[in-house]
C-alpha cells in the first residue's frame, strides 16, 4: 500500500486481462474476497464427490 501527497493511503490495483482485449480491474480487496468465494464454490462443489468416496468405503 502505498501513500499520496496528502497522507492517505491508497490500494494497489490487480489488473487482469485476456487475449481479447477485455480488462478488469479490481483492488487488492475485492481480488482477496473473489479468490475466497471462488474458492467457497469449489469447496461446496466437490463435496458430493467426497461424501461418495466415504460411503462406498
Amino acid at each position: 500500500m502505498t501513500k499520496t501527497k496528502d497522507n492517505k493511503p491508497y490500494d494497489e490495483v490487480i489488473i487482469c486481462s485476456d487475449d481479447a482485449g477485455m480488462q478488469l480491474y479490481l483492488s487488492e480487496k475485492a481480488a482477496n474476497r473473489l479468490s475466497w468465494i471462488l474458492t467457497g464454490i469449489c469447496v461446496v462443489l466437490s463435496l458430493p464427490v467426497i461424501i461418495l468416496a466415504f460411503m462406498c468405503i
